[in-house]
Order: C-alpha cells, then structure tokens, then sequence
C-alpha cells in the first residue's frame, strides 16, 4: 500500500477555488484503477491549507498516477492557486516526494518519443 499526502497553501483568496478544484480532482481520482482511497481536508484554523491523503494499492498505480490528466490538473491547480506544496509518499520528505512525480513524469515522455 503506498500514501499519498499532499500539502497545498493557497495563495490569498483562492482557497474556495483551490478547494473547489482539488475536490473535483478527489472525487475522479476514485475512479482510477489502484486508488483505495482519497480524501481532502481543509484546515479548520488555517484556511488557506489544504491536505489531500489518498491510498494506492502499489507503486505502479501511484507512477501511472503522476502521469495522468488528473494529476496534470492537480498540478496546474496547485501552481496556479497555491503559494507552495509539499509532496509525501510514505512519510518520505517533500523532495523526495517530488523527485518521484518528476520521475515518473519523465519516464513517460521518454516513452511517447
């Protein structure tokens, strides 16, 4: 089982719309073969933090992921809306957390060439 956790503080005022965004993206990524799980949380004192948890059944599913139309949109709604993001798989550190979705990512474009 691997573990997602990723941290999102919104850029000023765009809480609703990060939330809204990110909400859309939880409920689609169900869909996805190997996800066991996501969930979104927004921070009761801190508004504008916002912490999606979700569960994959193995790495594989978790790369194919990373690759996906709805991690782009993930991505673009984290950069776009969001002051800063860390990203955890397993309680790893948000390097390195990000060097695996960079990888991932980078393997696929070697592959569409």
């Amino acid at each position: 089982m691997e573990k997602l956790l990723i941290t999102i503080c919104a850029s000023d005022d765009k809480e609703s719309e990060l939330m809204q965004t990110s909400q859309y993206i939880t409920e689609q990524t169900l869909q996805v073969p190997g996800c066991k799980c996501s969930s979104l949380f927004q921070d009761r004192d801190k508004g504008n933090l916002i912490t999606l948890e979700q569960q994959w059944d193995q790495r594989s599913s978790l790369n194919d992921y990373f690759r996906s139309d709805h991690f782009t949109a993930l991505l673009g709604a984290m950069k776009w809306l969001g002051q800063s993001f860390e990203i955890q798989i397993n309680g790893s550190s948000g390097t390195e957390g990000l060097q695996a979705v960079q990888a991932a990512r980078a393997k696929e474009d070697v592959n569409d060439e």
